[in-house]
């Protein structure tokens, strides 16, 4: 950088400078025109601008401006002494100049002064005194918050919300706090740290049985009374140790509840999932003996029992039993009576008390829908015997005849089971109507039905057909075994037999019979065949007795 002359010494005749004069001023010069651009510029200008700037306007030279600057003292009645600003020059030195503009015979004299050692001896100075200011302040701030700390330390400890207990490598207690005094029955009295949980001796399990250091911070929980602690035990460094009881009662009170929370969600989502499947048992299931398995079963997951029986008032007479509880209700045990749609008792069930609570809310549960079930069955059951029996005698009737004798047929046809036909027609029907009315006729067609009915086997059918006809069905027959039966009934069923139509008159019963089998007749023709023997012997019934029909 170039040296520089005092301004004062060195300031040139602004009366009549003249270019010896302003190459001898060690300072840079700047002669101006009324325009602001650069008529003139000494060796200094030149030397610190890093070239000749004759012909530049300097507000673009110095400010980087397209325009005269706004602060500029030419453009002012009493221009200002000076102006400071900062330009580089042509090393990419940063320069702080002092600006002075005066008026001259050749125009304006604008001369800058280098003030840069100036400005960085005063940066330094300020720089000094910021940091000796800023560790005043420190050094003021740790005395206040060493005074603090030695007034406040026993207070700030007190209002701590945990228990804090200081303690030696030997467990004895240096200092502990207003919540340890508080939480401990024995806070405020006893010596040693274990003696806050009421042992007689170190925990077995102390971090701090070897003494300190730990190398790390340690916890431990206890459970005192109806609380719950964890203790922090944190090594202070200097062989003694501090105790930090946090009191998580609340959190741990909570997350019980959660879990209770979850195991009663996933309980109930058991139980409907047994009640769907109940549900579908009950549509699917052959026998309500097969969905009473299964309920048992569900229940006794349900409730946590392990016994329980059922008994079904239409069922079988021994309790369906899982488990081993008593063959019949007892006092002791819980029960429930299962009762129907219309209210009417279907079963009981019984059982031993088990682990989840509410157990009868859970047999009312599972048993109200399966004594539902039961009593809709039973209605479906009346319904289908109502729809496939006679009203007035209660065998079967044409329709279930006829469904029957498909089975018969498909099994004749894919196992070559033969199946024989008895039918039966009843004499002079007509006859006991017109003389003695139609109850008599019920009458006799009823003693028909129950002799019918209580000659043939179990697995053999008897259907009504008509008013005064009767058909068996017997599977598994040949014609051979369908006319044994025939000649049994005469012979033997209603031979001499008579219903009493008036006080000591009597009209007689009797039958005509035809009889075929499958290994005899075709299975599709087997039902004309027999219905035309009956007709046969019914003509030679009536030519033989003479009667009218």
């Amino acid at each position: 950088m170039p040296s520089h002359a005092q301004p004062d010494r060195e300031q040139p005749d602004t009366d009549s400078p003249d270019a010896s004069l302003l190459t001898a001023i060690g300072v840079p010069v700047l002669v101006l025109d009324d325009s602001h651009r650069i008529n003139t510029a000494n060796p200094a200008a030149v030397a610190l601008l890093g070239r000749d700037p004759v012909g530049e306007h300097c507000f673009a030279l110095l400010a980087g401006e397209t325009a005269a600057c706004a602060n500029c003292p030419a453009t002012h009645a009493h221009p200002a002494s000076a102006l400071a600003r900062n330009i580089r020059d042509a090393e990419g030195r940063e320069h702080y100049l002092k600006e002075s503009l005066t008026h001259g015979p050749d125009g304006l004299v604008l001369t800058l002064v280098d003030i840069s050692r100036e400005i960085e001896a005063l940066r330094r100075a300020d720089l000094g005194r910021k940091e000796a200011q800023a560790k005043r302040i420190i050094l003021e701030r740790q005395h206040r918050e060493a005074l603090l700390e030695q007034r406040g330390l026993s207070q700030l400890i007190d209002d701590l919300p945990d228990a804090l207990v200081a303690i030696s490598s030997d467990h004895r207690i240096l200092r502990r706090n207003a919540a340890t005094r508080l939480w401990f029955p024995m806070g405020e009295t006893v010596e040693n740290c274990h003696e806050l949980l009421g042992h007689d001796a170190p925990c077995p399990d102390c971090p701090a049985h070897g003494g300190f250091p730990l190398g790390s911070t340690r916890k431990t929980k206890h459970r005192l009374g109806g609380r719950y602690y964890t203790e922090q035990l944190i090594d202070t460094g200097d062989g003694n140790g501090l105790l930090l009881f946090r009191d998580t009662t609340r959190e741990i009170r909570l997350i019980e509840e959660i879990r209770a929370q979850r195991a009663t969600i996933t309980r109930n989502n058991d139980i409907l999932s047994g009640l769907l499947r109940l549900e579908s048992l009950m549509r699917h299931a052959a026998t309500p003996v097969d969905v009473a398995d299964e309920l048992l079963t569900l229940f006794m997951s349900a409730c946590g029992s392990e016994a329980v029986a059922l008994r079904l008032d239409d069922g079988p007479s021994d309790p369906i039993r899982r488990g081993d509880p008593p063959t019949e209700p007892t006092p002791d045990l819980p029960r429930l009576e299962i009762v129907g749609g219309d209210g009417r008792r279907v079963g009981v069930v019984w059982w031993r008390p088990g682990t989840a609570e509410g157990g009868d809310e859970l047999a009312s549960l599972f048993f109200e829908p399966f004594g539902a079930y039961l009593h809709n069955r039973r209605l479906m059951h009346q319904l289908e015997e109502k729809a496939s029996t006679d009203a007035l005698t209660g065998v079967y009737n044409r329709d279930y005849l006829h469904a029957a004798l498909e089975t018969a047929r498909h099994d004749h046809a894919t196992r070559a089971i033969p199946h024989a036909l008895v039918l039966a027609d009843v004499n002079r029907l007509k006859q006991a109507n017109d003389r003695y009315g139609h109850e008599a006729g019920d009458r006799l067609i009823l003693a028909v039905s129950e002799r019918i009915t209580q000659a043939v086997r179990d697995c053999d059918l008897v259907a009504r057909t008509g008013g005064d006809e009767f058909v068996v069905l017997l599977p598994g027959s040949t014609e051979t075994e369908a006319e044994a039966l025939v000649d049994h009934l005469q012979r033997d069923v209603f031979s001499g037999a008579s219903i009493e139509v008036a006080p000591n008159e009597y009209f007689p019963v009797s039958l005509s019979l035809g009889a075929c089998g499958t290994d005899r007749t075709p299975p599709e023709s087997l039902l004309k065949t027999a219905d035309a023997r009956m007709y046969a012997a019914k003509a030679a019934f009536y030519k033989d007795h003479k009667y009218n029909r």
